[in-house]
């Protein structure tokens, strides 16, 4: 067994636990679905309060109408009552101007206090929305701190082990280094095996005597023959 295979196997270890840090990072909420909702709700808020102001505008239009159209009763009766008109015929007329105006503002009288209702009920819910979104982004932002600082404490603690890693590496011969690194792309992760009561600990396949052999007597990168990692004995590294 080459005598850098203890150096490998404890480069594996630092690797595969680098690996597991990357592996949180990337597996950490940054809070993206969170944040999608919040623009959903603020999209829908955005849409409710254009409605609100469409119909805040037709009740300004419609209390227009009623203005004028007292304003019409108003001077309709002050010409009925003033004796000007003599004429049964035009005071009949006149009259039954009046009774339809009348008629007229209580209808739109009863459809602006409909108005009102709704504009109540989308105040509510308008202001009620605002205090969601405003928690929900208080949520947001609080859930997005967290992310960033368990990603600082993972990030950190990557660089210092690649640090670690850096100065194992230093110590390993480079073509061996260079082979592990292959090895390693190529099998997953994983380029070296344990030897396990004479089987690849990877793939499980039961070395033959004759890799046993040269793992003892070899000073060489001796490979599974099933599934190529490098193999190392913790029995002949004691």
């Amino acid at each position: 067994m080459h005598h850098h295979m203890s150096l490998l196997r404890d480069l594996q270890a630092l690797d595969h636990y680098i690996d597991r840090l990357r592996q949180e990072v990337a597996e950490l909420d940054s809070g993206e679905r969170i944040r999608e909702k919040i623009e959903r709700s603020r999209r829908r808020l955005e849409e409710v309060k254009a409605r609100y102001q469409e119909i805040h505008a037709t009740a300004t239009d419609q209390e227009l109408r009623l203005q004028d159209l007292g304003e019409r009763i108003r001077r309709a009766e002050a010409d009925l009552y003033s004796g000007r008109i003599t004429n049964p015929r035009e005071l009949q007329l006149l009259q039954h101007e009046i009774e339809q105006a009348k008629q007229s503002r209580e209808a739109m009288e009863v459809e602006m206090l409909r108005i009102w209702e709704r504009m109540e009920t989308m105040k509510h819910d308008i202001d009620e929305a605002e205090r969601d979104l405003q928690y929900a982004e208080r949520v947001y932002q609080a859930h997005v701190e967290d992310y960033n600082q368990r990603k600082a404490a993972l990030e950190s603690e990557i660089a210092f082990h690649l640090g670690e890693r850096a100065e194992l590496a230093a110590q390993i011969d480079p073509d061996v280094l260079a082979r592990y690194e292959q090895l390693r792309q190529r099998l997953g992760g994983t380029a070296v095996a344990v030897v396990e009561q004479k089987a690849c600990s990877v793939c499980h396949t039961l070395l033959t005597p004759y890799i046993l052999k040269r793992l003892q007597n070899e000073d060489a990168l001796i490979a599974c023959e099933s599934c190529g990692r490098l193999l190392y004995d913790p029995m002949l590294a004691e």
